[in-house]
């Protein structure tokens, strides 16, 4: 499986290959879900969600059950029919199972249990600095992984890399 094909199923997957101008920018924010307690990690922080949803997602795909409930704490931030709209791309793409999408469904975010996973952790963490999903950052950076991300970026399109 091309695990590329994650990100089509992102709410951002537009955004990150627009120019990401205050229009862009406008449309993106759109999408929010603003009743959402977490709603600032999408507003605020796109990089940040943009790398949790894909990583998180492939943990599903490689059978961390566990990870069900950061996907469906990230799919709070989205408004309803965002959120619809990926539920619909990751069963059509056949990403995830139905047992899957059930739980990320149907289950409370507050009440799923979930282990700490010091190694799913880390794995993320080093995503968000290294930005191997591609992710074009275009406006101005805010924090330091933001900046590490788009730098790597870069060096990775100059030496004629593909990321994952």
């Amino acid at each position: 499986m091309d695990l590329k094909v994650i990100s089509k199923t992102s709410p951002l997957y537009d955004y990150w290959r627009s120019k990401q101008d205050d229009l862009d920018e406008s449309n993106r924010l759109l999408k929010s879900n603003k009743n959402s307690p977490a709603k600032y990690l999408f507003e605020k922080e796109p990089y940040k969600w943009e790398n949790l949803y894909q990583s998180i997602v492939r943990e599903i795909i490689k059978g961390d059950n566990d990870s069900i409930r950061g996907l469906r704490i990230l799919l709070d931030t989205i408004s309803l029919e965002e959120k619809g709209k990926v539920l619909r791309s990751l069963a059509d793409m056949k990403l995830l199972d139905a047992d899957s999408l059930t739980k990320v469904v149907e289950v409370d975010s507050n009440e799923y249990p979930t282990k700490k996973n010091i190694i799913r952790f880390s794995k993320i963490l080093f995503a968000i600095f290294t930005n191997p999903y591609g992710i074009e950052l275009k406006r101005n950076t805010n924090h330091i992984y933001e900046s590490s991300g788009r730098l790597i970026n870069e060096v990775r399109k100059t030496l004629g890399r593909k990321s994952i």
